[in-house]
């Protein structure tokens, strides 16, 4: 499974009382609502449904270790990684069409 840079920081060394936004890939063959339940089971909070059975949650630092442990991921991100909607949100020259 592939966790992010910044994924694995928090799970190195959790700030106490501090929440992070999680993207999380499910695998192609999980159940995704046995997954959401196993997220929130990790004390963690279904913000959304994304595309393709994928969630975004938000999950307090210290329980981060347990939610990357839950069955059917392939992927926990943190959510800034998927954030990136406009050019004004990106530190790159892009040109939108639209």
């Amino acid at each position: 499974m592939y966790v992010s840079r910044a994924v694995e920081s928090i799970r190195a060394d959790p700030i106490p009382g501090e929440t992070v936004a999680l993207a999380l890939t499910t695998a192609d063959d999980a159940d995704s609502e046995a997954v959401a339940s196993a997220v929130e089971d990790c004390g963690a909070t279904v913000e959304r449904n994304l595309q393709f059975d994928d969630l975004a949650v938000s999950v307090p630092h210290e329980r981060v270790d347990d939610v990357c442990a839950v069955d059917g991921l392939t992927a926990v991100e943190t959510t800034d990684a998927i954030a990136i909607t406009t050019a004004e949100a990106t530190d790159e020259d892009v040109e939108y069409e639209g």
